[in-house]
């Protein structure tokens, strides 16, 4: 058997899984694996170098198309370059298949040439690891490899869905033509993953049970919302589902934040929980976890495995008003009476609404306003990239728009990747992109603009406020002799400069006429412009943040 026939063998393989995008990372010993990908018309190739940057840009890929991409590198530290992504796929329940070319260990080590350790470097933050062997002598070996690997991408897109590593010995010569493979796969062959279905037996639920659920970040379907907004129609039931669920209902609760900050003694009274379920992935909101951690509920309850299994439970279990079980729910029983407790919620949202909507109007040139007139200007049908840090945040204080789909890599809420991430989305999707993101978070991941395949479709907003500005927003910080050198970074990079040397068009502006214009510019359809700068490093940013909450408080 050819020593290679195991690497020819995977392409049909991963084909077979619905597998087509792969992001290619330059190298020697990982050409094998680079000629199997480029070889077989099933899939469709990118070439990225800088691998920290290609880690993300096929997260925000499979989370684009709700299906795994393929990552390839070399060996050496090119490998530990994808820890970042591959941690935020983790946690934002990503399905990345990452392939690691690494070297056979030479008889005399001081022979050894650009190796590390590469057994399970990301176990911690992965669903699996598997070693190919360095070659396979026959057709049971093989079978056997080939299993194995199957059972590893199943797992990747089996619930919680999650990367899943491949590390792949290959010894020279590495450059000799690949085999045809010996099997064919389909997608019917597929490995069955068993997961929780149909909801459990009804867990009863006393009448008048104030219950707040938390959506956390996660990519939700329809059952999931009608499950939600039945809960909230016919029980004592507050949906919290922030801008990155996109889950959107007017019976939800979607500006947490602004809410909590806002509401005055007593009406907080109102707003404690008997129970909470919580399910999905980070929510953003400060004064949220401040807000639960000060007002204990009585039980706390995480849908970990199968949310709607669970939230069917919660639904069938719901008690008639003479306290007898009714696993049909309220509705079935002469409707639902009014939610109170959703009431409550609902009426100090609408109230700091109206009054954030007055403080904009009318709000100078910062970080806040700039953030208010982007995210009230971009087209519908957009799909919108959050930044970390302030950028995200600055969101949660904006009225939510169900004509925009929201993301953010809020998994490990890192900065390293924001940029990645969006270019890869957009570099499968028809749809308009809009990236939001702070200075910092540019330049740092400013290699995502390396890529001779970057998308036409994606527009970048850079909010630069001249540094870290998040920490400005913080109480406490300004306060430390360091902060202005090690917490903030000011940094000498010219964007304009940045931008154009990776041949992005460019726009800029320090005032928010200005910014006004250029947005519709960058916004035009047909437009070659990428990248509108807004340069609030004059503003009193901090000031000005301060001023708006003071304002929803009194």
């Amino acid at each position: 058997m050819n020593r290679n026939q195991h690497i020819a063998d995977l392409a049909p393989l991963l084909a077979g899984h619905g597998i087509r995008h792969v992001i290619l990372c330059p190298g020697s010993r990982n050409a094998p694996l680079i000629q199997l990908f480029t070889g077989d018309p099933s899939f469709r190739c990118h070439s990225i170098v800088d691998e920290r940057s290609a880690g993300y840009v096929s997260l925000g890929m499979a989370r684009q198309l709700q299906q795994p991409v393929v990552v390839v590198t070399t060996s050496g530290t090119a490998v530990l370059n994808l820890a970042p992504a591959v941690a935020e796929a983790r946690f934002q329940h990503i399905p990345l298949i990452v392939f690691t070319a690494d070297r056979p260990r030479e008889s005399i080590p001081q022979f050894d040439n650009q190796v590390i350790d590469q057994t399970e470097p990301f176990i911690r933050n992965s669903k699996g690891f598997y070693q190919l062997p360095a070659e396979v002598s026959d057709e049971t070996g093989l079978q056997d490899m080939l299993g194995r690997v199957e059972a590893m991408i199943s797992e990747a897109s089996a619930y919680p869905e999650g990367p899943v590593h491949f590390n792949v010995p290959l010894p020279e010569p590495l450059y000799e033509p690949l085999p045809a493979p010996l099997y064919r796969h389909s997608r019917s062959q597929q490995m069955s993953i068993s997961r929780e279905s149909g909801a459990a037996d009804g867990e009863r639920i006393p009448s008048g049970t104030r219950l707040l659920v938390l959506a956390g970040m996660a990519a939700y379907g329809s059952e999931i919302s009608g499950l939600l907004d039945t809960l909230a129609e016919v029980l004592q039931v507050v949906v919290v589902a922030e801008n990155i669920t996109n889950l959107h209902s007017d019976r939800f609760i979607a500006h947490p934040e602004l809410l909590l900050h806002a509401a005055g003694g007593e009406e907080l009274k109102k707003l404690v929980p008997d129970r909470v379920v919580a399910f999905g992935g980070q929510l953003v909101s400060r004064s949220l976890r401040l807000f639960l951690k000060e007002h204990p509920p009585g039980e706390i309850r995480i849908l970990d495995r199968n949310p709607a299994a669970g939230l069917r439970s919660l639904l069938q279990g719901a008690e008639k008003a003479d306290g007898s079980a009714s696993l049909v729910g309220p509705v079935a029983n002469g409707g639902p009476g009014p939610n109170d407790y959703l009431e409550s919620w609902k009426t100090i949202e609408q109230r700091v609404l109206k009054d954030a909507g007055d403080y904009l109007e009318t709000a100078p040139f910062s970080n806040l306003a700039v953030m208010h007139r982007t995210l009230s200007s971009v087209p519908a049908g957009t799909v919108l990239h959050l930044g970390n840090s302030s950028i995200v945040r600055y969101s949660q204080l904006l009225p939510i728009r169900p004509d925009l789909r929201y993301f953010s890599n809020r998994g490990t809420s890192g900065i390293d990747g924001t940029v990645s991430a969006a270019v890869g989305a957009a570099m499968v999707s028809p749809d308009p992109h809009l990236l939001v993101v702070g200075d910092l978070a540019f330049v740092y991941d400013s290699n995502a603009m390396w890529n001779k395949d970057f998308p036409d479709n994606l527009k970048i907003v850079v909010v630069n406020d001249g540094g870290g500005g998040i920490f400005r927003l913080l109480d406490g910080p300004d306060r430390m002799p360091f902060f202005e050198e090690f917490s903030v970074t000011h940094h000498p990079v010219s964007l304009e400069l940045l931008s154009r040397s990776f041949g992005r068009d460019y726009l800029g502006a320090n005032d928010l006429d200005a910014f006004g214009e250029k947005l519709e510019l960058l916004f035009r359809p047909g437009s070659d412009y990428t990248v509108l700068e807004a340069d609030t490093s004059g503003s009193e940013n901090s000031l000005i943040f301060k001023s708006f909450l003071n304002h929803l408080h009194s």
